[in-house]
Protein backbone atom coordinates (compact mmCIF):
# COMPACT_ATOMS: atom_id res chain seq x y z
CA UNK A 1 0.00 0.00 0.00
CA UNK A 2 1.50 3.26 -0.91
CA UNK A 3 0.94 5.98 1.58
CA UNK A 4 -1.15 9.11 0.71
CA UNK A 5 1.20 12.18 1.67
CA UNK A 6 5.19 10.76 2.20
CA UNK A 7 5.83 13.61 -0.22
CA UNK A 8 4.58 16.63 1.67
CA UNK A 9 7.32 15.91 4.80
CA UNK A 10 9.13 18.64 5.20
CA UNK A 11 7.14 20.34 2.63
CA UNK A 12 4.75 23.58 3.42
CA UNK A 13 0.93 23.22 3.30
CA UNK A 14 -0.90 24.54 0.74
CA UNK A 15 -0.59 28.17 0.74
CA UNK A 16 -3.68 30.69 1.69
CA UNK A 17 -3.81 33.53 -0.54
CA UNK A 18 -3.35 36.94 1.54
CA UNK A 19 -6.45 38.49 0.27
CA UNK A 20 -8.69 35.15 2.10
CA UNK A 21 -11.72 36.59 3.74
CA UNK A 22 -12.26 34.71 7.17
CA UNK A 23 -15.61 33.15 6.87
CA UNK A 24 -16.84 30.38 9.19
CA UNK A 25 -18.22 27.26 7.13
CA UNK A 26 -21.32 25.56 7.42
CA UNK A 27 -20.49 22.16 9.48
CA UNK A 28 -22.06 19.22 8.06
CA UNK A 29 -22.02 16.08 9.53
CA UNK A 30 -20.93 13.09 7.66
CA UNK A 31 -20.32 9.51 8.61
CA UNK A 32 -16.24 8.33 9.35
CA UNK A 33 -15.14 5.09 8.88
CA UNK A 34 -12.28 3.96 6.28
CA UNK A 35 -13.40 0.71 5.17
CA UNK A 36 -10.22 0.42 3.25
CA UNK A 37 -6.77 -0.02 4.37
CA UNK A 38 -5.61 2.09 6.94
CA UNK A 39 -2.59 4.20 6.45
CA UNK A 40 -0.49 6.67 8.68
CA UNK A 41 1.45 9.58 7.16
CA UNK A 42 3.22 11.95 9.33
CA UNK A 43 4.66 15.87 8.39
CA UNK A 44 6.41 18.59 9.50
CA UNK A 45 6.72 22.29 8.89
CA UNK A 46 7.23 25.64 10.83
CA UNK A 47 4.76 28.71 10.83
CA UNK A 48 5.00 31.29 8.82
CA UNK A 49 6.36 34.72 10.54
CA UNK A 50 6.41 37.96 8.80
CA UNK A 51 9.78 37.86 7.64
CA UNK A 52 9.04 34.36 5.82
CA UNK A 53 5.78 34.96 4.34
CA UNK A 54 6.01 34.89 0.93
CA UNK A 55 4.63 37.46 -0.61
CA UNK A 56 0.61 37.26 -1.86
CA UNK A 57 0.10 34.42 1.16
CA UNK A 58 -1.76 34.52 4.42
CA UNK A 59 0.87 34.23 7.80
CA UNK A 60 -2.24 31.86 8.40
CA UNK A 61 -1.91 28.51 7.17
CA UNK A 62 -3.62 24.77 6.60
CA UNK A 63 -3.03 21.32 6.81
CA UNK A 64 -1.73 18.66 4.26
CA UNK A 65 -4.45 16.22 4.31
CA UNK A 66 -7.70 17.85 3.66
CA UNK A 67 -9.44 15.38 1.41
CA UNK A 68 -7.83 11.96 2.32
CA UNK A 69 -7.72 11.63 5.89
CA UNK A 70 -9.92 10.99 8.95
CA UNK A 71 -8.40 12.19 11.84
CA UNK A 72 -4.77 14.46 12.32
CA UNK A 73 -3.03 14.52 15.61
CA UNK A 74 -1.42 17.84 15.78
CA UNK A 75 1.67 18.92 18.38
CA UNK A 76 3.24 22.20 18.51
CA UNK A 77 6.96 23.46 19.55
CA UNK A 78 7.82 26.25 20.22
CA UNK A 79 10.31 27.99 18.51
CA UNK A 80 14.20 29.05 20.44
CA UNK A 81 13.32 32.26 22.35
CA UNK A 82 9.95 31.76 22.71
CA UNK A 83 8.66 33.09 25.89
CA UNK A 84 7.76 30.03 28.79
CA UNK A 85 4.24 29.07 28.96
CA UNK A 86 3.29 31.62 26.62
CA UNK A 87 0.79 30.56 23.81
CA UNK A 88 2.47 30.37 20.94
CA UNK A 89 -0.39 29.55 18.63
CA UNK A 90 -4.16 30.09 17.28
CA UNK A 91 -6.27 28.08 15.51
CA UNK A 92 -9.93 27.32 14.03
CA UNK A 93 -11.54 24.34 12.74
CA UNK A 94 -14.24 26.20 10.93
CA UNK A 95 -11.93 27.81 7.99
CA UNK A 96 -12.07 30.85 9.82
CA UNK A 97 -8.40 32.72 9.83
CA UNK A 98 -7.24 32.83 13.46
CA UNK A 99 -5.26 35.98 14.46
CA UNK A 100 -2.72 36.93 17.02
CA UNK A 101 -5.18 37.09 19.40
CA UNK A 102 -8.11 35.65 18.14
CA UNK A 103 -8.39 31.78 18.06
CA UNK A 104 -8.18 28.74 20.18
CA UNK A 105 -4.80 29.34 22.28
CA UNK A 106 -1.87 26.35 22.06
CA UNK A 107 1.45 26.53 24.54
CA UNK A 108 4.58 24.82 23.79
CA UNK A 109 4.05 20.91 23.66
CA UNK A 110 0.33 21.37 23.10
CA UNK A 111 -1.35 17.89 21.73
CA UNK A 112 -4.67 17.74 20.38
CA UNK A 113 -6.80 15.47 17.83
CA UNK A 114 -9.16 17.10 15.15
CA UNK A 115 -11.30 14.58 14.15
CA UNK A 116 -13.08 14.33 10.56
CA UNK A 117 -11.88 14.97 7.28
CA UNK A 118 -13.93 18.51 6.86
CA UNK A 119 -12.21 19.37 10.18
CA UNK A 120 -9.10 18.82 8.97
CA UNK A 121 -9.82 20.46 5.66
CA UNK A 122 -11.21 23.82 7.80
CA UNK A 123 -7.93 23.72 9.95
CA UNK A 124 -6.85 27.19 9.96
CA UNK A 125 -3.22 28.23 12.45
CA UNK A 126 -0.96 31.43 13.37
CA UNK A 127 1.81 31.95 14.99
CA UNK A 128 0.33 34.15 17.94
CA UNK A 129 4.01 35.67 18.73
CA UNK A 130 5.50 35.90 14.99
CA UNK A 131 8.01 32.87 15.78
CA UNK A 132 8.63 29.53 13.13
CA UNK A 133 6.66 27.44 15.54
CA UNK A 134 7.30 23.43 14.42
CA UNK A 135 3.99 21.66 13.77
CA UNK A 136 3.95 17.88 13.77
CA UNK A 137 1.13 16.07 11.99
CA UNK A 138 0.09 12.80 12.13
CA UNK A 139 -2.44 11.95 9.68
CA UNK A 140 -4.78 8.46 9.73
CA UNK A 141 -5.95 7.19 6.69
Amino acid sequence: MNFIGEETIGVLPPAIPADEISQPENYTPVPLGNKGPIGITNTTFVLNTNESTPAGENKVMRLHQGTYANSAIVVIEAAEGAALNAIIARHWQDGSLPTPTDGLPMTHLSIFEIVGTENIRRFRIISADNKAHKVQVQYLM
